[in-house]
């Protein structure tokens, strides 16, 4: 199933992740971040006692946040869908 855009998941009780097909937007820390698609943003998680996601751009441009637990699910589709929404490479 595709998610509805725009997608949007919590990180936390104060953070929001929201993708609207074109632009990875993080929401609620001190600054707001934006990855647009042609970055090819993807999304990295650290799990264990100290759970942390890393966006990470295809020019290496990281953003770390800690995430809740709950929010895993929700957050691996969105990673997913940022996978998928990657720009195709031209064929030769």
């Amino acid at each position: 199933m595709t998610p509805t855009l725009p997608f949007e998941v919590p990180v936390t009780e104060s953070a929001l992740l929201s993708f609207d097909g074109r632009v990875l937007e993080v929401f609620g820390y001190v600054d707001a971040a934006r990855y647009h698609i042609w970055e090819e943003p993807r999304i990295e998680f650290r799990t264990g006692r100290i759970r942390r996601l890393t966006i990470i751009t295809r020019h290496g441009r990281k953003h770390s946040v800690l995430y809740d637990e709950s929010c895993l699910p929700d957050l691996s589709v969105l990673a997913d869908l940022l996978e998928r929404s990657r720009p195709q490479a031209p064929e030769r």
